[in-house]
Parts: C-alpha cells; sequence; structure tokens
C-alpha cells in the first residue's frame, strides 16, 4: 500500500536502548523510488509499559498455581490425621473403659503422631513464608557438625523405624566447632536424609557424608530409591511441587523449598542428580568458618 511500519530496538551511544515505531509512507503512490518520508515515534515508555504487565501477568499465574498447590496439599496432607484424631477420639469416648492399657497407648500414639504431623507441616509452611516476606533470617553459631550429624541420624532412624532402607552417615570431625545456623542445618540434613529413606521403599542405602575442603562443607546425601524424572529436576525446589512418581507416599511438596532456603541463607550451593528409578544424589556446599 505504499507504507511501512515497524517496531525497533535502538542503542544509544550510551548504551541504553530506545524503543522506536519507525514508519514510511511514499510520496507518489506505491514507488519508493519517488521518495519517502519516514518518521520515527519514541515508544519507549509504552514498551516499558507492556513489560510490566506482561511481567505482573506472569507473577499473577504463578501465584494462582502456588495458590491452587497449597489449597491441594493442605486438603489433603491435613485430612489425613485429622481423620486418625477423630476416628481415635470416638474409640476413647465409645470404649475408652474397656480398653486394655497397651491398646489405649497406641491410640493415644497415633494421636500424637498426627498431631505432630500437622504441626510439622505448619512449621515449614510458616518458614516458607518467611523466606518469601524477606524474614528468614541466619544465625551463625559454633555447632559441631560431627555431633549434628549423629543427632539427625538418631531422629531420622527413630521417625522411620518401619523403612526398609539402610542409612550410613561418614562425618569428618574438626578439631573446633564451626559457624552455622544450626537449626537450619538440621533442616537442611533431616529433610534430606528422610527423603533418601522415604523415598527409598523397596530398601536400599542411604549415605550421608560430610568432609571440608577448600574453605567449604561438602555435604552429599545419595540414595537407591525411585529417583527423579529428568524432565521434572528443573522445578525439585519449587513450593508444593512433588515429583509425578511418587505415588501414594505421603508428603507435602515443601521439604526440598525449605532445603533451597536453608542452603541460600548460608550463602551456599546445591544441585541434584537423579534419573527415574535409578536413585538420587544430593549435592550441598555451605562456607566454613571455624569458630574462634
Amino acid at each position: 500500500h505504499g507504507e511501512y511500519v515497524d517496531e525497533r530496538a535502538l542503542r544509544r551511544r550510551d548504551g541504553h536502548t530506545l524503543w522506536v515505531q519507525l514508519a514510511g509512507r511514499c510520496v507518489v503512490g506505491r514507488d519508493p523510488d519517488q521518495g519517502v518520508i519516514w518518521t520515527l515515534l519514541d515508544i519507549t515508555e509504552r514498551k516499558r509499559a507492556e513489560e510490566d504487565i506482561r511481567a505482573a501477568l506472569e507473577q499473577q499465574r504463578e501465584l494462582n498455581d502456588l495458590r491452587s498447590r497449597f489449597v491441594a496439599m493442605t486438603s489433603h496432607e491435613f485430612r489425613t490425621p485429622l481423620a486418625t484424631i477423630l476416628s481415635s477420639a470416638e474409640l476413647m469416648r465409645h470404649y475408652g473403659d474397656r480398653l486394655p492399657a497397651e491398646e489405649k497407648d497406641e491410640v493415644l500414639a497415633s494421636i500424637e503422631s498426627a498431631v505432630q504431623r500437622m504441626t510439622t507441616m505448619l512449621e515449614r509452611v510458616l518458614l516458607i513464608g518467611k523466606s518469601d516476606a524477606q524474614l528468614l533470617q541466619c544465625k551463625p553459631a559454633p555447632v559441631d557438625m560431627k555431633a549434628l550429624c549423629e543427632s539427625v541420624a538418631q531422629h531420622v532412624r527413630t521417625t522411620s523405624a518401619h523403612a526398609k532402607a539402610d542409612l550410613q552417615v561418614n562425618c569428618e570431625a574438626l578439631a573446633r566447632p564451626c559457624l552455622l545456623d544450626e537449626k537450619l542445618v538440621r533442616h537442611i540434613l533431616e529433610n534430606l536424609v528422610g527423603n533418601g529413606i522415604k523415598y527409598s521403599p523397596e530398601g536400599g542405602t542411604v549415605r550421608l557424608e560430610v568432609r571440608s575442603g577448600d574453605g567449604l562443607w561438602h555435604i552429599e546425601v545419595s540414595d537407591q530409591g525411585i529417583g527423579i524424572p529428568a524432565a521434572e529436576l528443573p522445578h525439585l525446589f519449587e513450593s508444593f511441587h512433588r515429583a509425578s512418581n511418587v505415588g501414594n507416599i505421603q508428603g507435602t511438596g515443601l521439604g526440598l523449598s525449605i532445603v533451597k532456603k536453608a542452603v541460600d541463607a548460608h550463602g551456599g550451593q546445591i544441585s541434584a542428580r537423579s534419573e527415574a528409578g535409578q536413585g538420587t544424589i544430593f549435592t550441598v556446599t555451605l562456607p566454613l568458618v571455624l569458630a574462634s
């Protein structure tokens, strides 16, 4: 039609980008050889506004997706322990006077376990919320890493008493304590080791290896469990994300997100290597600073 319209990004001499709308119109009909009138309109602010709108829409989409996953997790993960508490309470109310002492203890233990499960889920959600609100603080203090690893192993063995997987721990002992946030490091170790055992339903060995070198703690947790599909590794540390092959194994999808945030709070790094059915290896590095 003898007209040309386009939008282009131009670079100024100072390095900044300028967006312009370039328009050309032939002086005579459709014959550009007779001359063309060119106009340039600065549309940088419009482009910036469009980009802001796209970013806001993407953020809203992510929030909606996160909200949906949160609702799905809570509706499932809270319903199970609540059902346990309700049925146990009804059993005690109607048959408490006839139950042997041993069975009463079992019923009470199931209530305590259900309450602890709900408390743990709430603590994890609150921890995620603190991190997202930039309120998660890392407060380093003297920590004996070897003693901490042994404590974590004892806790995981106690809470996973019926698991088939075997836990092996090898942690280097240092002459002096190191500076770490013990609560956050405990979250890292308990989640990674606990996951290794939980996602090894057929057994095998879960190994926790901790050594020092190059001014860092090198932590490796490996298992021989169900593994993680390769396509899902990029989403591994997202809140409420669970791999598609977990089946009916219980979980909230918060553990690895908390691990990542605890590692980040220390200024460390975490990575994972895995294939479906081939087990998983998590590698974490944390700064090693000896206490004075």
